[in-house]
């Protein structure tokens, strides 16, 4: 081999060694940060129960007292070990005065933390308290840090399992049950979750982008421009501003090559309706907040959210407090889901 090119060889794997390196050092130490999110929300919404069941830690839940007055930092681990910290901030509507001496604490978490997530109990439908906060903190935090942090908001209903015009299912397979919602059920959280999502943001929607990664062919993403664009990747699909069921529809009916992107999107303006208590549609929380979170914050959620079975164990079930049907006439047990193997 010519000695000036060898020469040249060895400097370029010395020059490429050294950044590879130094990207694995960035990278592992990013990794050993620990995660930080926050919920915002009213009080005994469910915060800290839902940040248990997406991150499998052990936070204390407490269903009597209310929350604390100042911010507290829950310093844990999520289920494979890697650390969180979780700040259980003062619930949202506890008195006017109150809120308004929280908002500049809120408008801080808000800009600092890798995760954010704003939360609804499902059987609420006020939520003017909660509104008025979010445009204090977006007043507070000002047009730069607005947009970053409307974009990694994730809006969620909690407690969907106190919702049930029609009972919920539990189907049992050997020592295991997942829990689904009935039709009339699955309506109406349906509704919560477009209700919610547009009360909370109102007229911020149009400033939030949403994206979603890219499985049609290109060609057939063009002709959604210019209301849609791709990254610089071509990776990603993104839309700025909401995607409701009207202008959904329209747009799948034009260019159907394009519907699984569209329909990722169309559920990226809606909250996500869930039950930390049933497991049930935590995977698609987990996806909401991966789909939100961008940059250096990647690679320490990516460790500490994963996806997982939706199914639990019988033995839970029995833990649920369900109804016990007793036939008081003939004396006799009808139903006891502790009777059941």
């Amino acid at each position: 081999m010519n000695p000036n090119l060898s020469n040249f060889l060895r400097k370029f794997e010395e020059h490429v060694g050294l950044r590879l390196q130094s990207i694995r050092d960035l990278i592992s130490l990013e990794q050993k940060k620990p995660l930080s999110a926050a919920i915002f929300g009213q009080t005994g919404c469910g915060k800290s129960s839902l940040t248990n069941a997406i991150f499998g830690t052990h936070f204390d839940v407490d269903d009597v007292k209310p929350c604390t007055k100042l911010p507290q930092a829950h310093h844990g681990h999520d289920s494979k070990g890697h650390r969180i910290t979780f700040w259980d901030l003062p619930g949202i509507g506890e008195s006017a005065e109150a809120d308004s001496q929280y908002l500049d604490m809120y408008a801080d978490y808000a800009a600092k933390c890798d995760v954010v997530l704003w939360a609804f109990q499902a059987d609420t439908r006020t939520m003017t308290c909660d509104s008025s906060a979010l445009n204090a903190i977006v007043e507070k935090l000002g047009p730069d840090k607005k947009s970053a942090f409307l974009n990694r908001l994730s809006v969620v209903v909690t407690k969907a399992d106190v919702i049930s015009p029609t009972p919920w299912i539990f189907a049992k397979n050997r020592g295991n049950a997942t829990v689904a919602a009935s039709r009339e059920t699955e309506e109406m959280l349906d509704k919560k979750a477009t209700y919610f999502y547009d009360g909370l943001l109102g007229v911020h929607q149009a400033d939030v982008i949403h994206r979603t990664y890219v499985t049609s062919e290109i060609r057939h993403l063009t002709g959604l421009f210019p209301d849609f664009w791709l990254d610089d990747s071509e990776a990603f699909l993104c839309h700025k501003g909401t995607l409701d069921n009207a202008s959904y529809t329209q747009l799948v009916d034009a260019y159907p090559e394009a519907r699984d992107e569209l329909s990722r999107l169309r559920e990226q303006s809606r909250a996500v309706c869930c039950s930390a208590r049933y497991g049930f549609n935590l995977n698609a929380v987990k996806a909401k907040i991966a789909q939100k979170t961008t940059g250096k914050s990647v690679l320490r959620l990516s460790q500490s959210v994963s996806t997982a079975s939706s199914a639990f164990s019988w033995s839970k079930v029995k833990a649920l407090g369900l109804p016990v049907f007793f036939d008081q006439e003939k004396n006799e047990l009808i139903f006891d889901v502790e009777t059941v193997e």
